[in-house]
């Protein structure tokens, strides 16, 4: 992937809507590495998304998701991996940021990853995301795959954990659960599952 495209896609996300933060989890505490581009495409909480990322330096990260299904959402994620290794434990902190004219959102979070080879890693994490949106954008006591949300103004925690493993030619597959926490929404289950094609470029 060229600048050019990689520009390309940071401006279609930022055109695109806003509503409630994006469900897509981050899957290691590695960094991406500087110069290395991955895209993540995959599902969670029924929502389909696309990540897409760039690592700055060795253990900085940053780029962009976008979601799409029952809800359409999109942020600009910023990434700093503490402990960085290619195997062994990684810790990262994260923040993430979306706006349009009607919905604004943020989120900060950690997740922490053991890679036991270069082909398998297990990870958790979690996130706490704040949301301030209005009926243009969400429909209070609607679902919107495992979460109602009962509140414009939203503050909840998200958690996360799963497995990633590398098929070879820079290819993998994350599984995931992901369990989401608050007094502004409702969740019908105590987990939903996702899954994603994880793609280094």
């Amino acid at each position: 992937m060229t600048k050019f495209h990689f520009i390309l896609l940071l401006t279609i996300v930022l055109t695109q809507s806003c509503s409630l933060a994006p469900f897509s989890p981050t899957t290691s505490g590695r960094s991406y590495g500087q110069g290395n581009l991955q895209a993540n495409i995959g599902q969670a909480n029924n929502n389909f998304y696309m990540k897409f990322g760039v690592g700055l330096s060795e253990n900085f990260d940053t780029g962009f998701v976008t979601e799409f299904g029952t809800l359409a959402t999109s942020a600009l994620f910023f990434r700093y991996s503490i402990i960085n290794q290619p195997t062994g434990l990684s810790w990262n902190t994260e923040a993430g940021y979306g706006s349009t004219g009607s919905t604004t959102l943020y989120y900060v979070g950690t997740t922490a990853s053991i890679a036991f080879s270069e082909t398998l890693e297990i990870f958790a994490g979690g996130r706490i995301n704040n949301v301030s949106t209005d009926e243009a954008d969400i429909d209070l006591g609607d679902y919107y795959g495992n979460v109602k949300v009962t509140e414009y103004e939203l503050v909840y925690l998200q958690f996360t954990y799963g497995m990633n493993v590398w098929l070879g030619n820079g290819l993998g597959l994350s599984l995931y659960n992901t369990h989401f926490s608050g007094d502004e929404l409702e969740s019908k289950q105590d987990a939903t599952f996702g899954a994603a094609f994880l793609y280094k470029i």
